[in-house]
Formats: structure tokens, sequence, C-alpha cells
């Protein structure tokens, strides 16, 4: 049933959830946030014509790479950008999405959990550059994301950790909750699209924000509630 007027709580009969883990792109924000810095890059002119054939020509020589991990895997735009200036940008770019790219409905959510006690985690393959000025203007505990291998003071085109993207993101969720010695049936996973399955499966409870096709379906499958406009449907 749908919460016509936007006041049910998320989880009335229910515990607290112990942590809720939380997308980025498509979940808080509507939209990709990396797609948008590569363009603001772009515009700006700080990334090159050379840098964004050298870019586009890494999914052309590694599509395998490219199928196993997810186009996000390529970072090659920053080589020619000082980690300063990439930091400097992101940074401008997380305040303007937070200022007007945020899903309201998926934040009031977020908060409902934070104030019933729940710890929020940010998960991106999003940079970590813009991840975190998301996560700490909307005040969440933890955030990982993509972190940029920097070498003699110049980015790699390569990534320092595991990328939170896909099972790989599984792989972090289970760690985290390892470390602070709960389960992850005690958990909440809100996530937008087939990728983040992995997480929402393997947790209690599950979020669906404006899901594409395949996670819609498995979601109407599991009864996970789906965010969708202004209101929460029980699938």
């Amino acid at each position: 049933m749908c919460d016509k007027e936007n006041k049910q709580r998320l989880t009335p009969d229910a515990a607290v959830p112990k942590m809720c883990f939380v997308d980025l792109d498509g979940t808080l924000l509507s939209v990709s946030s990396e797609k948008l810095f590569l363009k603001r890059l772009l515009k700006k002119r700080i990334l090159s014509l050379r840098g964004l054939l050298r870019f586009l020509l890494s999914y052309v020589l590694h599509p395998l790479r490219t199928l196993r991990e997810g186009k996000g895997w390529n970072r090659t735009y920053l080589m020619d950008i000082s980690p300063e200036t990439a930091e400097t940008e992101a940074g401008k770019l997380a305040e303007e999405l937070v200022r007007n790219r945020l899903h309201n409905r998926t934040v009031e959510s977020i908060r409902e959990f934070s104030e019933a006690g729940s710890k929020i985690v940010i998960l991106s393959a999003s940079l970590l550059y813009i991840a975190g000025v998301v996560g700490e203007e909307l005040s969440v505990d933890m955030i990982f994301a993509s972190i940029p291998e920097i070498i003699n003071g110049r980015f790699s085109g390569n990534l320092t950790e595991l990328r939170p993207w896909g099972k790989s993101k599984a792989v972090l969720m289970k760690q985290i909750c390892e470390k602070e010695g709960i389960s992850l049936e005690s958990c909440i996973a809100v996530g937008d699209s087939w990728a983040d399955r992995f997480i929402m499966k393997q947790c209690g409870a599950a979020i669906a924000v404006y899901p594409d096709g395949r996670l819609r379906k498995l979601a109407e499958r599991k009864g996970w509630k789906i965010i969708k406009g202004s209101h929460i449907r029980w699938a």
C-alpha cells in the first residue's frame, strides 16, 4: 500500500536496524556524481582532450575488465590532473549536489533510522572526494568510496583499495559488520541499481530507491520497500 500522507515510519513494527548501508548515486543523489564530475572537468578545461581520449581508449583496450568490474574501474581521466585540483573541484561539485540533487525521500528515511539509533554508512563506487563531502553534509557515520592511487604526487589511474561496487561492496559490508560485531541480518541496505542487489539480499531488510527494472522486480518478489516519488510502497 502507499503512504499517502508521507508520514508512516519505515519500521513501525520491526526492530531498528543496527546499520543502514546506503548507496550514493541514484539513491541518495538523483544523478551519477562522477559523470557530472567528468563533465565539469571538461567544461572548465581542466581535463585535456588527450586525457579524455586516453580515458575512452582504456575501455576499448580492456572490455573484459569493464564487463567484470563495471565502468567505474577506469580512473585514467585523473592522470593529468593534480590531486589538489581534483579534490577542490570534486568538493565544489559535491556541495552543489547536496543543494540541488538529493533524493529527499531517501534522506528523510536515513535520518529516521539515524534518529532511531542506526549507524548510517555510505557505500559508493564514486570518488571519496565527492562521497566524503556529501556524507559530511548529511552527518552520516561512515563513508566508504573509491580512493584514487597517488604515486609521486600524481594520480596513477588506479585505486588504492577495494572499490565499493557490486560483489565488492558486499565484501566490504561484511568486513564492516564483523568489525562492529553485528550481524548482516540486523542491518538494512538501500540501493537503486541491479548491482546493489548483492548488499540488499544479504541484509535483514532492504529499500529500493527508484529501482531499475530488474531490481524493481526483485524488490517486489522479496517484499522490500520501494521508494518512488514522495511515497514508500510496500511491495
